[in-house]
């Protein structure tokens, strides 16, 4: 019985190990940041679900470094000149960039677009226009605040209905931007969704329709052909982070946008490079409540094996087993070598004492000895062990 109750507490404990292993098993490595657009933020100004969308289809192509130090791990994001942007697999998505693009950046997405390239870039009051420059493309920002009549709550949050039969409309009736820009567009460009007719540019930053500024429509969304290849335009990055994809359709157009860049291509890269960032890139562990199906078939062993070890001798007697076994593969492994690190070693035959060693001994024990008869004994022991070795 005492023997079943320490087993019982041995099981509690190995089972209280199994719980914490069970819940570090169903957590995991995160690549996080806060800022805003970024497809590493999941809060509701960051662009994660489009990440996800594009990881599901297949087609998520990292344009970053996991750098490991021992102690820690930091994250390298890699510039536009450091991917491998094919122009017939590849596809590059630009979300809210807040750092200038480069006359060379510009040079080389422009001839990856020229060369069949798709791109996507989503913007409003940032840096898209460097890049729209650098490429040579005809398309513009107008970096002035859309405000609209036909709003939601507010008319920062303008509600487009006006769009034109197209892909990333499929399925499509509204949209409700936050704080959107316009477009101007030349040249092989198509415009695809407007603002409505009593929309105005606020160009003085007074939110209010005076005399003077431009009147709506403007262009929302627009498609610029370029060469081989197209860049889907989007004057409100808004419309694509993680808290505006509830509002009307516009996690509809979101999916249809990924759809459209992944459409015929293997990898789409989402650039980060060019991302104001206000706090680093972190690696952080986060619960995810799932576990994987290594974590579910070691727990299930460890509770059969518990149950044989508390109510049978099973598992006492296998152990048993295994170690005589072990211990006698090892033996025949050492004395096939030469050595024996198991064999026990015989015991040394005790040396015989002299009859003066064995007075001595004896009266060192026994003060209180008659030591004559002491004598006398041992003479007659010696006197009887000659006569029977004589026999």
């Amino acid at each position: 019985m005492q023997v079943r109750v320490r087993r019982g507490f041995a099981a509690v404990g190995a089972m209280a190990i199994a719980a914490v292993l069970l819940i570090v098993s169903m957590a995991a490595p995160i690549v996080s940041t806060s800022a805003d657009f970024s497809i590493f933020n999941s809060g509701w100004n960051g662009t994660s679900k489009l990440a996800i969308l594009t990881y599901k289809a297949g087609k998520f192509a990292p344009d970053f470094q996991v750098r490991s130090s021992g102690t820690e791990i930091t994250i390298t994001q890699l510039g536009l000149n450091e991917i491998s942007l094919d122009p017939v697999t590849s596809a590059l998505v630009v979300i809210g960039p807040g750092k200038a693009f480069t006359s060379t950046e510009g040079r080389i997405v422009g001839d990856f677009v020229r060369s069949g390239g798709k791109l996507l870039l989503a913007d409003d009051f940032g840096t898209g226009n460097s890049l729209l420059i650098g490429m040579g493309a005809t398309s513009r920002f107008s970096n002035q605040l859309v405000m609209d009549l036909a709003f939601e709550k507010q008319p920062e949050f303008s509600v487009v209905y006006d769009l034109r039969t197209d892909s990333i409309t499929k399925n499509v009736s509204t949209l409700l931007l936050n704080y959107p820009s316009s477009l101007t567009i030349g040249g092989d460009t198509e415009a695809i969704a407007f603002s409505s007719i009593a929309s105005w540019l606020d160009t003085n930053g007074n939110r209010l329709q005076e005399w003077g500024e431009p009147r709506g429509p403007f262009t929302i969304a627009a498609r610029e052909l370029l060469g081989a290849g197209s860049i889907l335009l989007l004057s409100d990055p808004s419309v694509l982070i993680n808290g505006m994809a509830a509002h009307m359709d516009n996690a509809i157009f979101g999916a249809n946008l990924i759809d459209e860049v992944c459409n015929e291509r293997t990898a789409v890269f989402f650039d980060e490079s060019h991302r104001t960032f206000f706090d680093p890139i972190a690696v952080t562990m986060q619960f995810t409540g799932q576990v994987s199906d290594n974590a579910k078939a070691i727990i299930a062993l460890l509770a059969f094996v518990l149950v044989l070890w508390i109510f049978t001798d099973v598992v006492d007697r296998t152990v048993a087993w295994t170690v005589r076994k072990t211990k006698v593969l090892l033996n025949a492994i050492t004395e096939a070598l030469g050595l024996r690190f198991f064999r026990k070693k015989a015991p040394s035959p005790p040396q015989a004492m002299s009859k003066e060693e064995l007075f001595e001994k004896i009266v060192q024990e026994h003060p209180d000895w008659r030591t004559g008869l002491v004598r006398y004994l041992l003479r007659e022991r010696e006197r009887h062990g000659k006569a029977l070795e004589q026999k």
